[in-house]
């Protein structure tokens, strides 16, 4: 599946208000969005990832809605992680976000590793 399309700013505005939080700047997102364009879907999750780890656009839930955007564009690349790989994401997504990393090429390689294991 083509996933340049699967998921936009207002759809990861709309999973964030399930968690509570409000939108500081969407400035981030939308060039997480731009710079994903014609990449690999786990390079796609990685811009996400950064601008929301990193640069916490929301008030409240950034680590979650970075889970459930992860999760969301791998089902729709029919990327299926198990329990396990689900759980490795919620680990990478807190380092991430604990230790501030900011390289992009660092988190894909995070984020592949999660979801796929290798």
């Amino acid at each position: 599946m083509n996933s340049e399309y699967i998921i936009d700013k207002d759809h990861i505005r709309a999973i964030n208000d399930r968690y509570g939080g409000s939108l500081r700047s969407d400035a981030e997102i939308e060039t997480a969005l731009m710079m994903g364009k014609g990449k690999s879907t786990f390079k796609k999750i990685a811009h996400l990832w950064k601008a929301i780890l990193v640069g916490h656009p929301f008030t409240d839930g950034n680590k979650r809605t970075a889970l459930i955007v992860a999760l969301t564009i791998l089902e729709k690349c029919e990327i299926e992680p198990d329990d396990v790989a689900k759980e490795r994401i919620v680990s990478e997504i807190t380092k991430i976000a604990k230790e501030n990393i900011i390289d992009v090429n660092k988190i894909e390689r995070l984020v592949r590793y999660a979801a796929k294991g290798d």
